[in-house]
């Protein structure tokens, strides 16, 4: 039975109870009169439930099975028949080298008019990974018809080699150069010389071993020391040795910021016959910071110079900040440095020379320029400049009072002038390629001497280079040269008369290993004169075959 409804029938039978016995006590007191009674309630009846019972579970997790489950499958299978039966899987061939075969070895023979033989070869070792070594010769001669003794011969051999290893590469050479002109240039008329008596034959021996780091990144130094040694005579047993010793380090101190410095040791020593020897030496040191940002470029620098024993204090600042990209660059220096007035510089400039006159000045050139620069579109290039140059202790050549043929030297304390300087190339690929070229001076003061000695104040250049079919090969080349003042023995000076040359070449792929080739010299046969009383030869033309393997 609900215990909600025991309680309330104990209720109602109290209060059944209570109300008989109160309508009874009423009835009792209208018959007997009213009594006084006292209920007293013990206490009232609270039912409570009992406590359920809590069962207490501790959850664990099944062991784990470790066994491995076979698995079995059961594909039917499916026979297809096909027409076409393909063919078996092979491994393809690796890859040639992308790097075409080297012809690395040329032989190319000519002759022409003037008795000129024409002999040059090349070999070399071709593409090798720890070394490369290779062999030049070259020689050729002529014998003038017009003028007598007017003959030369150019005779070159150099043999260098290059040893890679991993971090350094390892440099050397050694040749040999030979060079006969004749003092040609007097009145043949009057004068008879003997042969021997106006040979004149220049050799040279050069020597030289170099040294390059190879670093692993763009921030390591980098150094490139390098050793030279020149042997140099002629027939009138006069001999200049040679010593120079460079050494060149960089290193990269920012992303676009890098320092650099060279130091140069060039020591020479001049003897002639029995007489003392000339010593002329020049050491300096060449400090730098190269500032490479897109668009702008500066290169700051000095050259402390000590040039046979005194000192000088050179600058070297060159700037090109690119007014529009890569198309209009504006390019500005002021710069300093030394021209050595050795014997065998001065021959090369002059082979008439007789000999040194005694301790030779070197000369010292002072440039400040600027122009523009840049490309116009992706075929035209350009390069101007507009300079003030001076030279300090400058040797002019004029031609020996006692002697006209051969040449003494003149000191010029300071020569000044202008230069301008304008070229302009164009080029197509391998098709094409044209350039002119032109320097323009203003020779407008000189201290020492009246005239600048045969300088010309111009000198220009027209070059094109075509090419038909990848077989035909043609270039033509227009020189244009000015005239220049000369000295006479009587103390009066005249000039020369200007000159243009124009040489013209071909050569033809007869196949891949054979070709055929001419050049020709002077096709307008000026007979101008570079130095007064030496004039060059007329129309020349040389030509042979061209073999290579």
């Amino acid at each position: 039975m609900n215990i909600q409804a025991i309680y309330n029938k104990r209720t109602f039978f109290i209060s059944a109870l209570g109300l008989t016995g109160l309508l009874f006590a009423q009835k009792a007191s209208a018959q007997e009169g009213l009594k006084q009674e006292t209920i007293d309630i013990i206490s009232t009846n609270q039912p409570k439930l009992r406590d359920a019972y809590k069962l207490n579970l501790t959850a664990s997790l099944p062991g784990i099975d470790t066994s491995r489950p076979s698995l079995k499958y059961q594909l039917p299978a499916l026979n297809l028949n096909f027409m076409y039966q393909a063919m078996p899987l092979k491994p393809l061939a690796l890859g040639k080298d992308s790097l075409s075969y080297l012809q690395n070895n040329f032989v190319k023979l000519g002759y022409g008019n003037y008795k000129t033989p024409y002999v040059q070869a090349g070999f070399g070792s071709g593409r090798h990974d720890m070394y490369n070594y290779g062999l030049f010769v070259n020689y050729t001669g002529s014998k003038g018809k017009e003028i007598p003794d007017q003959d030369y011969s150019n005779l070159n051999v150099l043999a260098a080699g290059t040893y890679l290893l991993p971090k350094f590469r390892f440099d050397g050479s050694i040749g040999y150069d030979r060079n006969t002109v004749h003092y040609y240039g007097y009145n043949h008329d009057t004068a008879n010389f003997k042969k021997k008596d106006l040979e004149q034959t220049f050799n040279q021996i050069t020597a030289k071993v170099g040294m390059q780091n190879r670093p692993q990144n763009d921030w390591a130094f980098t150094f490139q020391p390098e050793v030279k040694f020149i042997l140099f005579n002629d027939s009138y047993k006069r001999t200049e040795n040679t010593f120079l010793l460079k050494v060149p380090i960089r290193k990269q101190v920012f992303e676009d910021i890098y320092i650099k410095a060279e130091g140069i040791f060039d020591l020479s020593t001049y003897k002639e016959g029995s007489n003392r020897a000339i010593n002329n030496n020049i050491a300096s040191i060449h400090p730098s910071v190269d500032i490479m940002k897109p668009g702008f470029v500066l290169h700051a620098g000095v050259n402390p110079t000590w040039s046979n024993g005194k000192f000088y204090l050179l600058p070297d600042i060159v700037n090109e900040s690119h007014l529009v990209r890569k198309k209009l660059i504006l390019s500005s220096g002021w710069i300093s440095y030394f021209e050595k007035n050795t014997y065998r510089n001065l021959a090369n400039k002059n082979p008439f020379l007789a000999g040194l006159p005694g301790e030779m000045l070197n000369t010292r050139v002072e440039e400040k320029y600027t122009g523009i620069k840049g490309t116009l579109g992706s075929h035209f290039n350009y390069n101007t400049k507009f300079a003030s140059v001076t030279w300090y202790n400058m040797p002019l050549f004029v031609n020996d009072s006692a002697d006209t043929k051969k040449f003494t030297t003149r000191n010029e304390a300071q020569l000044r002038a202008f230069q301008l300087h304008a070229e302009v190339g164009y080029i197509e690929e391998e098709k094409f390629q044209a350039r002119v070229s032109f320097d323009w001076y203003n020779y407008n003061k000189q201290e020492t001497e009246v005239q600048p000695w045969h300088l010309p104040a111009f000198q220009g250049d027209l070059f094109a280079q075509y090419t038909i079919a990848k077989k035909l090969h043609l270039n033509a080349d227009l020189f244009a040269l000015s005239g220049s003042y000369y000295l006479l023995p009587n103390k009066d000076f005249d000039k020369t008369k200007g000159a243009w040359d124009l040489n013209a070449g071909a050569s033809y792929d007869i196949s891949k290993n054979f070709g055929l080739w001419v050049n020709a010299n002077n096709l307008f046969n000026t007979h101008y004169q570079r130095y007064y009383l030496y004039p060059t030869y007329g129309f020349n033309i040389v030509g042979g075959v061209l073999i290579k393997f």
